[in-house]
């Protein structure tokens, strides 16, 4: 590439003096001023410094391409698993932990009418009957039903004390186990009258749920064949 720009150069600085010279002989006068000299010198002059810059151009270093790096065995192994997507988790069925709360309730219910007759009692209509005989029926509904639900629920008041005494409400009370009536005003602890000691249950002992049966039923009808 060099060899070819000089010689281009070369012909064109032989050509553009031949032609200043050629002027110059028609014309001799121009000799004695500048503008001869100049023809003649300009030509040359003008190629050299073309050559030296376009010399210097060719021979400006290039910056050469980085080499392609080749990713180890564990660089490739971890491109290749960031390339792929997560593979989504298997999605499980969350196992029954136990009946559902309508089958609870039946349950309850159920065992209720069948130690106490509370549902039969509760539905019966008993205006009809004086207070005597109300009274007998109610304690057979009590006897069992309170039997019935010791056994399944454990059955224990929320605040151990006498109804009518005087208790205290500490500052971090819950809401939902005391509830304050009267004139409640200010910020606990409180100090107040028990009127209701409350319940809670301390188990749930309900008979296993096989799904055999219909949740809606509370007791079977009772058919006697003769």
């Amino acid at each position: 590439m060099n060899g070819k720009l000089a010689l281009n150069t070369a012909i064109w600085s032989i050509m553009l003096t031949g032609l200043g010279a050629a002027v110059i002989y028609f014309n001799p006068q121009l000799m004695q001023t500048w503008a001869g000299p100049a023809l003649l010198a300009a030509p040359p002059l003008a190629g050299i410094f073309l050559f030296i810059a376009s010399r210097g151009r060719a021979e400006r270093p290039v910056s050469a391409p980085e080499p392609e790096v080749e990713p180890t065995a564990r660089g490739a192994e971890d491109v290749k698993t960031a390339s792929k997507p997560p593979a989504p988790e298997p999605v499980t069925e969350p196992e029954p932990s136990g009946p559902s709360p309508e089958v609870t309730v039946a349950q309850i219910l159920g065992l209720l009418q069948r130690e106490g007759r509370l549902i039969d009692f509760l539905q019966e209509d008993i205006d009809a009957y004086d207070d005597a005989q109300i009274g007998a029926a109610v304690r057979e509904v009590h006897r069992g039903c309170r039997s019935a639900l010791k056994d399944v629920l454990g059955l224990e008041p929320v605040i151990q004390a006498d109804e009518g005494a005087v208790v205290e409400v500490d500052e971090d009370f819950d809401p939902a186990r005391i509830k304050l009536v009267g004139r409640v005003h200010g910020k606990p602890p409180f100090r107040g009258v028990l009127r209701h000691s409350g319940w809670r249950f301390s188990k749930i002992n309900l008979p296993a749920w096989t799904g055999g049966g219909k949740p809606d039923v509370l007791a079977p009808a009772e058919v006697e064949i003769q």
